[in-house]
């Protein structure tokens, strides 16, 4: 015999037992079972029938079934209302997990952009520097560079004064040297009219068309006369020497320059030629008229 043929004789020998024990407590306690099953009223002393019982059990087992088919909807309700909201979180927590890897990657993106920003800066300040001293640089090379414009303006305006200067100097000598060249030609024909030589050097020793005062006649055969180098006199030059007086001439007589200074010249007096002692304020002039 194995072990559910076991287990069923233990349980026919239990029951037995109960039954047995059924039948003698109903021989001994005279129950009246109809009563007991059929009782409609409940006493403290006599319960409700069974009947009554079992129909308020199976009232009470419809109503609690009732009960747990409602609760069972409202669970199976509420357990799809928790997966859909757990499939809704799952979803969620998937479009989160994407959103965080997506902001992950934005921040590893945003990260990388900060440092090139950063080295970008860096690179600015440095360029900004660099370019701050060309500035610099350039500024002084510029205020160097107006300054000496300023100062070529200013040797340019004072060359083109000069050249203007020069210009007008240049037409004053054009000019004096057409009247030169006129009177040049007039003194060719004076010279070629009287016979005379062109040369200079024939006539040194003919004193230029002069006239001055005697300064000084110290008495030794010496005088001082007004005219000096700067007036054409040279050592050799001979000069008349007259005296006004009433309105006429008086000849005083002859004299030869023995030092010529550029203002004056001391002139010796020639002895053939003298005619009365010569005084300070006497006229002298390299011809009479």
């Amino acid at each position: 015999m194995n072990l559910v043929g076991k287990i069923f004789v233990v349980l026919i020998f239990v029951m037995s037992l109960v039954f047995m024990s059924f039948a003698i407590m109903v021989y001994s306690a005279h129950i009246n079972w109809r009563e007991v099953v059929e009782n409609s009223t409940a006493t403290p002393d006599k319960p409700l029938g069974l009947k009554l019982q079992v129909q308020n059990a199976r009232q009470d087992n419809e109503r609690l079934k009732a009960e747990l088919d409602e609760l069972t909807k409202r669970l199976d309700s509420e357990i799809a209302a928790k997966r859909a909201q757990l499939a809704q979180l799952e979803t969620e927590r998937d479009d989160l997990k994407r959103e965080l890897d997506q902001r992950m990657q934005e921040l590893t993106a945003l990260t990388q952009q900060e440092r090139e920003a950063v080295a970008a800066m860096q690179a600015a300040h440095q360029t900004l520097a660099a370019r701050t001293n060309e500035v610099n640089t350039l500024r002084t090379d510029v205020q160097q560079a107006q300054k000496d414009r300023h100062e070529s303006l200013i040797r340019l305006v004072s060359r083109t004064d000069e050249l203007h200067q020069t210009a007008n100097e240049l037409r004053t000598l054009k000019d004096q040297s057409t009247v030169l060249a006129q009177d040049l030609a007039k003194a060719r024909e004076v010279l070629a009219k009287f016979n005379l030589k062109a040369d200079p050097g024939a006539y040194q020793d003919q004193p230029p068309q002069v006239e001055g005062v005697v300064l000084a006649a110290p008495g030794n055969n010496l005088v001082e006369i007004s005219l000096g180098s700067d007036d054409g006199l040279a050592k050799g030059h001979r000069l008349e020497v007259f005296r006004l007086a009433g309105g006429e001439g008086k000849y005083l007589g002859r004299v030869e320059v023995v030092r010529a200074e550029p203002s004056r010249a001391v002139c010796q007096i020639i002895p053939e030629y003298n005619r009365g002692p010569i005084q300070q304020g006497d006229r002298v002039a390299s011809q009479l008229e």
